[in-house]
């Protein structure tokens, strides 16, 4: 029995600093984390991933894909952040507008979302409108963006630029709000 007993002691300390080094120090030391430490911390973070929403009728009404989704869930609302996102919006079996930004928010499980850098909205199949920002608010169920960036749209050739803009992605409606200036070429 003498034998053992050193053996034992000994599995028990080395057990034990392994605990001690890979638990965090404040449990240890009786403190809790602040609730700022608390909400910065993500509660899941998902790499190359890819999500569909479908609408009320079961159809496929947007996607979004994105290199990276870091997921935060707070006590009222949630929010993802995205790395380099792209979202495709359906109408029935054909996409319609495609999205590509740098960056980008989704609040409130994808109710509203903003994208930021290098934002490019393309109407799809191409050549089609380009709509470019630097940052637009989306709010995909119901196919509407905005923004209080300058805005460039582009058909081919033809240019539009001002300030602000609502677009309606349902009905295919854009709407500068200041300062257009357009430049049209004629063939």
């Amino acid at each position: 029995m003498r034998t053992w007993l050193p053996l034992v002691i000994v599995v028990s300390l080395i057990t034990l600093g392994l605990w001690f080094v890979e638990s965090p120090s404040q449990p240890l030391l009786g403190k809790r984390p602040t609730q700022q430490q608390h909400n910065k911390a993500p509660d899941l973070v998902i790499r190359d991933a890819r999500t569909r929403h479908y609408g009320v009728e079961g159809t496929l009404a947007y996607q979004v894909d994105a290199d990276r989704i870091t997921f935060f869930q707070f006590a009222r609302r949630d929010r993802a952040e995205l790395t380099e996102p792209r979202m495709m919006f359906y109408q029935g079996e054909d996409s319609r507008w495609r999205t590509e930004s740098r960056t980008g928010t989704a609040i409130n499980n994808g109710q509203r979302v903003i994208l930021k850098g290098k934002v490019v909205v393309s109407e799809m199949p191409q050549p089609g409108i380009t709509l470019r920002t630097d940052e637009i608010v989306l709010k995909p169920r119901d196919e509407f963006a905005e923004t209080d960036k300058v805005v460039t749209i582009s058909d081919g050739v033809n240019r539009t630029t001002g300030k602000g803009m609502r677009a309606d992605l349902k009905q295919d409606k854009v709407e500068i709000l200041a300062n257009v200036e357009s430049r049209y070429e004629t063939h």
